[in-house]
């Protein structure tokens, strides 16, 4: 046994545990605690029967330095969640809005031209919807919780789940500080606490650490499809004073991804700025693919040059999504846990759109936990009331339909899957379609590029001020970790990288990864060249993760507090 597992760690009980401070959690928390207050309410003024439910304790954990700092997303927010859990949110002067959309476009980008839509498609009609910085809008939910009496610790990485002794999840063990490189306490350790709860609720974002591990001891994937994914690259610039348009919304397809499906958006921002991002699958045939680079190529694209090309990047993030939908959602449920938002694949591809369905799933998982804290009973049996309450609601009316969407996309391409949705619109999805993981449809480099060579990247005029390269982005997204600890990033066998990887797909981890993580650099005394892994630049955005042709890197928590500081985007 190590020196660090034999520490005794400092327990905390807790009523309810929410992992991760992203919409579904905090939502969740804050519909917690009104739950609550109701029910004593009406136990005090004898409408309820039963015991009020004293000083409840309701914690949240954040791996980011704060609640906010990890979080990225357009974002159109569609506020039917909003108004369900804060009603007045209009009316508020704190509430973070960058914009109303006033103007929306729908695009198609051939090479060099731009041709707007007569109509913006229904799916992505949002006239009169808030624009907002998820950061932002995070921060604000964060206040309301806390203020409410939800106990918020950011800078905690939840990296074990704990259970009883019926094999029941009995809450979090959060990560160590002050760990070395050799897995050694360093002068400055901080051993993890032990949070521990009757109900924890896992809503980590895409590709969560903990809901992994859940899923894989109770098999809430068995027998279902593989969570699918697209990765995201977003830039926020920023304009001369009166040189950009307000209140505007642009979304793009075409160019510069080809038969790959995917997308960008352009959105109006406060204060004289505008973000813009692309998306693409992680399932794509081209080991070469490289989301940065291609966001690159957009801006150089005469109409977008034509909306931006007077600003200047001032911040970059990137993260992957889940996009599977209904299609691809686990087992929702375990003796004594849930999973909520994108951790669970609460999306709608065809609208693009999430962040509603996060916190209404946040919300009902609030609605399950408080029965669980008036019954006592954590059992499989009662936690399977979040699926019955999910299955009840508006989130099975809009994501049954489009569960085959990204099945669709992947099997026909953009314009055969395009009709595939189109006909499920009309006779209904059917069956739900088989899919594989990501990573099996990536093909090798010779099938692709003949020369069986990577294509160059050369062609994008980098100017350190619209056009950034990668590790300039890197640097803008803030990201820091303490180099000094256990490389957060484990890969199985390296010698794959050097060997197999390099001759089959020509190690595409150095073109996928948005924030030049993994290096393929020459041994000193062999010359070959092998893996370097940077994981100082990680953004955690699971890429790696998810696309790695091999399936043989695991993305880990580093140290609490460490990953980028995306604030605004």
């Amino acid at each position: 046994m190590s020196e660090i597992e034999e520490i005794e760690r400092e327990s905390m009980p807790v009523d309810a545990l929410f992992v991760g401070g992203g919409p579904a959690c905090l939502a969740g928390a804050i519909h917690l605690m009104d739950l609550i207050e109701k029910h004593n309410q009406g136990v005090e003024d004898g409408t309820i029967q039963g015991d009020a439910l004293e000083e409840p304790m309701i914690a949240l954990i954040e791996k980011g330095s704060e609640v906010g700092s990890h979080a990225i997303s357009g974002a159109v927010l569609d506020p039917i969640a909003l108004d369900e859990l804060i009603p007045d949110w209009r009316e508020r002067d704190d509430f973070p809005l960058e914009r109303w959309v006033e103007r929306e476009s729908f695009v198609f980008l051939t090479e060099t031209r731009g041709f707007p839509a007569p109509l913006m498609p229904p799916e992505f009609q949002d006239h009169g919807k808030p624009i907002i910085s998820i950061g932002k809008f995070q921060k604000w939910l964060a206040e309301i919780a806390e203020e409410k009496g939800v106990m918020i610790f950011p800078g905690f990485a939840g990296v074990d789940l704990l259970y009883d002794d019926e094999g029941k999840v009995a809450g979090v063990r959060t990560g160590d500080k002050g760990v070395g490189a050799d897995g050694q306490p360093k002068d400055n350790f901080e051993p993890g606490m032990l949070l521990e709860s009757p109900v924890t609720v896992i809503g980590e974002g895409p590709r969560g650490h903990l809901a992994r591990i859940l899923m894989n001891r109770y098999g809430l994937q068995d027998g279902r499809n593989e969570m699918a994914y697209e990765m995201g690259c977003k830039e926020v610039l920023e304009f001369p004073e009166g040189t950009i348009q307000d209140g505007f919304v642009y979304l793009t397809a075409g160019f510069p991804l080809g038969e790959t499906f995917g997308g960008a958006f352009i959105y109006s921002m406060g204060g004289d700025r505008a973000c813009i991002g692309l998306l693409a699958v992680l399932d794509a045939k081209d080991p070469a693919q490289d989301v940065h680079y291609l966001l690159q190529k957009l801006k150089m694209h005469p109409y977008i040059r034509d909306i931006l090309g007077k600003g200047k990047v001032i911040k970059y993030g990137a993260k992957s999504v889940t996009v599977g939908g209904w299609g691809c959602m686990p087992k929702l449920y375990a003796p004594g846990a849930m999973i909520v938002g994108d951790s669970a694949s609460f999306l709608n591809a065809a609208r693009i759109k999430g962040i509603h369905l996060s916190m209404k799933s946040g919300m009902l998982a609030a609605e399950a936990a408080f029965e669980v804290m008036k019954s006592g009973d954590n059992s499989e049996e009662a936690m399977a009331l979040f699926k019955q309450l999910i299955d009840a609601s508006w989130v099975r009316t809009e994501m049954e339909p489009t569960k085959n969407f990204h099945a669709h996309m992947a099997k026909y391409g953009v314009v055969g899957g395009a009709v595939r949705f189109g006909l499920d619109k009309v006779f209904g999805p059917g069956e739900t379609a088989r899919t594989k993981p990501d990573y099996t449809h990536m093909e090798r480099l010779s099938h692709v590029h003949p020369a069986n060579r990577m294509p160059a990247r050369d062609d994008v005029p980098y100017d350190g001020h619209y056009l950034v390269d990668k590790l300039t982005d890197v640097y803008l997204s803030g990201t820091k970790h303490d180099e000094h600890q256990p490389c957060h990033l484990k890969i199985d066998d390296t010698e794959i990288c050097a060997t197999r990887c390099a001759e089959e797909y020509g190690n595409p981890c150095e073109r996928f990864c948005p924030a030049q993580v993994y290096n393929m650099v020459p041994n000193e005394d062999t010359g070959r060249k092998e893996m370097q892994v940077d994981f100082s630049n990680c953004v955690h955005c699971k890429t790696c993760d998810i696309r790695d042709p091999y399936n043989i890197i695991r993305w880990v928590p580093p140290e609490g507090g460490d990953g980028p500081e995306y604030g605004i985007l």
